[in-house]
């Protein structure tokens, strides 16, 4: 799969790709990967915030597709319910880094275990490497989006991230409900857009992703 930045030939509608609501790692702190938390109540409000966003916002979407996540089908679920759509479809090749031995630490733990890793964006062994998102995640952004509809995906801070920095764009910290969008090409290639935020900022969370 090819990748770029740029805005040429591209033949699909942008698919929007942004993260799940609040989980209860997320107040947690506690780095996930693929455990399968809930979200919490105010993950659930974000979801339906981001919603109305949508609705009132002139952002047509016509299906929803998530990480088979709980934290992201639940929140794909609320905002489809909301805008009168179809159940999401779930996409495996969508759900978040596998973060190996960090999965449930703190990022005071990970330091302590692995002193500067964080800082050096190094990963320890049994962490999923870039390359292995990068080529999942683009394999069904392809698929999702030249599908040719206006597609919603709600997926992971460390997923989107991760393509983000393959394809050398600018990479941040990603808010729930947070994401951007991504085109694609006639030729598969994919490129990474501009950032966008479904839901106001809730507490500062952690993110997977290094």
């Amino acid at each position: 799969m090819t990748h770029s930045t740029t805005n040429s030939d591209h033949s699909s509608a942008p698919i929007i790709v942004v993260r799940h609501g609040e989980s209860e790692w997320n107040v947690l702190g506690k780095w996930q990967g693929r455990a399968d938390t809930n979200l919490t109540d105010a993950g659930r409000r974000q979801a339906l915030d981001a919603a109305r966003h949508l609705a009132t916002s002139g952002i047509a979407i016509d299906r929803v597709v998530a990480s088979s996540l709980r934290r992201a089908s639940e929140t794909a679920a609320i905002i489809a319910a909301h805008l009168g759509l179809a159940v999401p479809e779930v996409d495996d090749r969508l759900v978040e880094t596998d973060v190996g031995p960090w999965e449930g630490l703190r990022e005071h733990e990970i330091e302590a275990a692995w002193p500067s890793y964080l800082a050096e964006r190094r990963t320890p062994p049994n962490f999923e490497a870039p390359h292995d998102v990068f080529t999942r995640a683009t394999s069904a952004l392809c698929e999702h989006a030249l599908r040719g509809d206006r597609t919603l995906v709600v997926s992971h801070s460390g997923v989107i991230r991760t393509l983000r920095r393959v394809m050398n764009a600018h990479d941040r910290r990603l808010h729930n409900l947070e994401g951007c969008f991504f085109t694609v090409s006639r030729t598969g290639v994919v490129a990474a857009g501009d950032f966008i935020a479904l839901a106001a900022a809730g507490r500062a969370t952690t993110n997977d992703s290094v």
